[in-house]
């Protein structure tokens, strides 16, 4: 009995293990970012990603003395960014001008979390930091 009692633990401690694993791998946006500050960007779209859980900009940005500069912008989840307005696939086009308005990361040059971007002129809040 004792024994069949350590294997279903020995069990239960491994299913805990591993559902709890994507749980603290997730983090808060302003671990990484200072929601305080914000960052308006206009660049070229280089790169994105639609994956979860969250979305990946790549974009180049030419700064006032012509040197560019490639950030990385992180955003909502695909389906997060679907419900604020954006088609994805419609909405941006590689090699298309887009602006960004953005958290900077605390410690990462070029890398921030999406707030709002434009497209076409309009506006999309995606998140309020």
């Amino acid at each position: 009995m004792v024994k069949h009692i350590g294997k279903a633990f020995a069990a239960f401690a491994v299913v805990l293990m591993v559902t709890s694993a994507p749980l603290a791998a997730h983090h808060s946006a302003a671990a990484e970012f200072d929601v305080t500050k914000e960052i308006t960007l206009t660049g070229v779209l280089t790169k994105f990603e639609l994956v979860n859980p969250h979305t990946w900009f790549y974009v180049d940005v030419t700064g006032p003395d012509g040197r560019v500069t490639s950030w990385r912008l992180e955003g909502l989840s695909p389906n997060g960014l679907i419900r604020q307005g954006l088609k994805m696939r419609d909405d941006f086009k590689l090699g298309g001008t887009y602006t960004f308005r953005i958290a900077p990361a605390r410690k990462e040059p070029a890398l921030g979390f999406l707030k709002a971007v434009t497209v076409n002129g309009k506006e999309y809040v995606v998140v309020e930091l």
